[in-house]
């Protein structure tokens, strides 16, 4: 693992075939490509076919001002932006518990892409900062990504009304063997 970006302790991540790289403006084309894909974003709450909604989500991600050691982070593939993911506090269930999250390019998806990456970001969080557990809430109707989920070992612990539907609490705890 290398230095992440300047002021932060968040690390550059590498898998076989992936760099999970601190998010910085320079992904934005990329990311907003991602977004703007309605098969890629149909389960968020915005329209993110609209470039400059994409562009607006991006600029967000950017803002990140949370605890140092977490963030987004840009998945590239031979250097091309594929996909993105976060730890972060969770901004949507009760105490201090960090999420995670995840978006890949269409075209990559039942490729081992998000498994790769999301394995290493629940590395990093579980082994590399020692946190208990990691925290996921997906769309109730995303039945692939309720798939995933399970498959990452994560465990099903309830619903939570989110954005106007269901969204499935998901938690991986550190001790969870596979």
């Amino acid at each position: 693992m290398r230095s992440g970006t300047a002021g932060r302790a968040q690390p550059t991540l590498t898998t076989e075939r992936l760099t999970l790289a601190p998010l910085v403006p320079d992904h934005t084309d990329g990311l907003v490509a991602l977004f703007a894909d309605p098969r890629a974003s149909r389960y968020f709450p915005a329209d993110f076919s609209d470039e400059q909604a994409a562009r607006a989500l991006v600029t967000s991600r950017l803002a990140f001002a949370g605890p140092p050691q977490l963030g987004y982070w840009t998945w590239l593939l031979d250097g091309q932006v594929v996909g993105l993911g976060h730890l972060q506090p969770a901004r949507d269930l009760p105490g201090e518990l960090i999420e995670t999250g995840w978006c890949v390019r269409p075209d990559l998806w039942r490729q081992g892409v998000a498994t790769e990456a999301i394995g290493a970001l629940l590395d990093y969080a579980l082994s590399g900062l020692h946190l208990p557990a990691v925290w996921a809430l997906v769309d109730g109707k995303n039945a692939p990504s309720i798939r995933f989920a399970h498959r990452l070992g994560f465990l099903s612990v309830g619903e939570r009304l989110l954005d106007e539907g269901m969204a499935q609490v998901f938690v991986r705890p550190a001790d969870h063997q596979l």
